[in-house]
């Protein structure tokens, strides 16, 4: 028992120490760049994204932010969510889009591992993954092209207005982003340790069991479960498997990838309930957390089901 809490508490404050710095750097950035009103500049760079999905320039700034950290672009949202820049619909669609900077910084670490042990196969898999999120992107824009009421265009007006200093800046944003950051947190860390709790308890690997027997349904062959078994430890296992295979000569690297993407998808439910799950909650909060990783997952997975289903019957890869 007292190991077990011993372990919960260490995995607790792991989480936060991943988390709770991005969080923090997200919101205080945040009211910085409010303070010193250059974040429409810095919005201006995506903002045909945001044009196109109808969303307000705020929504531009998180997005690039998605590409250094998303926590901290998710804080940001929730920030200006906080302050009634964004609505609640615009938060959920553009916390929706944050997902892909995150996806694209994936090379990092996923073509390390997938170059060097399955070669042309690793990187056609990683091509397909970065499809896979630029599809969901583009749906989720046109989603709020649909919902959305564009922001009028009101004509610049030039106004007098006092120079703020950047030592003015960092004061005003220490002041600002206290209150909300004293709200994050107080979701934040319950959270985390509920989702530490489940983790030490086995309710994840429980579940990674049920969803390995749903591979049934997919058209991968015999051997690919192995591969699949593998991802629900780590994606490095599953590569070291499926290189294996490939060079013995048991599976062709067509169904390589398709294998790969079905272990993918199946392995993203559980994945996303364990970390996604925790950092969308502790971040927005239950209710409107759990419906944004709900959209990305169903959203994401959905592509990838009709991916593998091409690949697989319009190309004969399986």
């Amino acid at each position: 028992m007292y190991d077990s809490i011993v372990q919960t508490v260490a995995l607790a404050a792991g989480l936060l120490w991943e988390m709770v710095p991005m969080m923090v750097v997200g919101v205080f950035l945040a009211e910085v760049l409010v303070a010193l009103k250059i974040a429409g500049r810095i919005a201006a760079i995506s903002r045909p994204l945001t044009s196109f999905a109808c969303l307000r320039e705020e929504c531009g700034t998180s997005f690039l932010m998605a590409f250094v950290s998303p926590p901290a672009a998710n804080a940001m949202l929730m920030n200006y969510h906080a302050k009634k820049l964004i609505t609640r619909k615009e938060l959920i669609i553009a916390a929706t889009m944050n997902s892909f900077p995150t996806v694209v910084m994936h090379w990092r670490y996923l073509l390390p591992v997938y170059i060097p042990l399955l070669g042309i196969p690793g990187l056609i898999y990683f091509g397909l993954l970065m499809l896979v999120g630029l599809a969901k992107t583009v749906v989720i824009m046109l989603f709020g092209r649909a919902v959305l009421t564009p922001s009028p265009c009101t004509p610049v007006i030039p106004a007098e207005e006092p120079t703020v200093t950047l030592r003015e800046a960092l004061r005003t944003a220490c002041t600002s982003s206290r209150k909300t950051l004293t709200r994050l947190l107080s979701i934040t860390v319950p959270t985390i340790v509920i989702v530490a709790f489940l983790i030490n308890a086995g309710a994840f690997d429980r579940l990674s069991g049920m969803m390995q027997g749903a591979g049934a349904v997919f058209p991968v062959p015999p051997e690919g479960f192995a591969v699949i078994a593998a991802q629900f430890g780590s994606f490095v296992a599953g590569a070291s498997v499926a290189s294996t295979l490939l060079a013995a000569g048991d599976m062709t690297w067509q169904q390589i990838v398709l294998t790969l993407l079905v272990g993918n998808v199946l392995t993203s439910v559980t994945r996303s309930i364990r970390w996604l799950g925790s950092s969308y909650v502790a971040i927005f909060g239950m209710r409107t957390g759990t419906e944004i990783m709900l959209v990305s997952t169903v959203l994401r997975n959905g592509i990838m089901v009709f991916l593998v289903a091409v690949l697989a019957y319009g190309l004969g890869w399986g």
